[in-house]
């Protein structure tokens, strides 16, 4: 149960963009021209929620945010439906105590899983791992879990820690291959009748509004010997440096793609940004996964101290 509960941090920590971030000031907009690594930089401010203090997103009517898990292809018999995960985020980015980085916090709304409650708490000081805690309303405790590690998935996903919150433009070289504009539209998890269910019946389409947008297309090779990739080539937008998808390589071969169709949050900076949805297959085994929050759910800049952000408010959220 708790390795179960666990995996599932990492989509509230990719959901909220908000995650280990750098003991630095976020990047201003920048001025042309960038090479790969002053791209990879913004992308990074964008997807981990750099340039907002905090982020939430919570129910609203029938609105909710959930994440949508499938099997390989070779076991998708007589209609086995996806397993589907709705949930609430809280994330702040932006602690008034200076010893930590971030703090996400979850609470899980349907399922097996309901009512579990999940805080994720990163520390400026980059040598003292993180620390998550889990709320298990059926036994009535707290459970402390030490950080992942870059390569651990989630059970039942193909997306990894290092993926969704570990890995820092540092951890790879990038080069600039050109600029382009973006050819297609973004895939998205397509459902047979007999695997639709209430939840998954309000997934979004494939979206096709980016199409044509101006984009960097930038190749990241990783530093780490016998990873499980070589290298991925994105296609970043050039004016919001949202990432809207990445193909990866192993050996010459792709392996896995990942589409996020990001939406503007009407900010003044336009690089402030939120996933609507995020699309992962990986190709040999047909393995997929999907993350939807509707905009209605999102929330920026709220006014909460940082002991919201607690083990007690975990608790308090998982008796409703």
């Amino acid at each position: 149960m708790i390795r179960r509960i666990s995996c599932l941090s990492g989509t509230i920590i990719l959901l909220l963009f908000l995650s280990k971030s750098w003991a630095v000031t976020p990047p201003p907009y920048p001025k042309e021209p960038l090479n790969g690594l002053q791209i990879a930089e913004q992308v990074y401010a964008v997807s981990h929620g750099l340039l907002v203090k905090n982020a939430m997103s919570r129910k609203q009517g029938k609105d909710i945010a959930m994440l949508v898990n499938r099997a390989p292809l070779e076991r998708r018999k007589n209609g086995r439906r996806p397993v589907v995960n709705t949930f609430e985020t809280y994330g702040n980015s932006h602690p008034q105590n200076p010893e930590l980085d971030s703090m996400q916090m979850a609470i899980i709304k349907s399922g097996k899983a309901k009512g579990t409650g999940i805080l994720f708490v990163s520390y400026t000081d980059e040598s003292r791992p993180g620390v998550m805690s889990v709320w298990l309303p059926a036994l009535r405790k707290i459970r402390r879990i030490n950080e992942p590690s870059y390569e651990d998935t989630w059970v039942g996903t193909n997306l990894t820690y290092g993926e969704l919150v570990l890995r820092k433009p540092a951890d790879e070289t990038h080069e600039l291959l050109r600029e382009d504009t973006l050819q297609d539209c973004l895939p998205t998890m397509v459902l047979t009748p007999k695997e639709l269910n209430r939840y998954t019946r309000q997934l979004p389409g494939s979206q096709c509004a980016h199409k044509g947008r101006p984009v960097y297309v930038v190749k990241s090779t990783t530093k780490f010997v016998n990873w499980w990739y070589d290298y991925h080539i994105s296609e970043i937008d050039k004016k919001t440096f949202a990432i809207y998808r990445t193909v990866y390589f192993k050996d010459g071969k792709k392996i896995k793609t990942i589409a996020i169709d990001w939406q503007s949050l009407e900010q003044e900076d336009p690089r402030i940004q939120y996933p609507r949805y995020i699309y992962a297959i990986t190709h040999d085994s047909g393995v997929d996964s999907m993350v939807y929050v509707p905009r209605s759910t999102v929330l920026l800049n709220q006014d909460l101290p940082d002991d919201f952000w607690s083990e007690d408010t975990l608790k308090k959220f998982g008796k409703r």
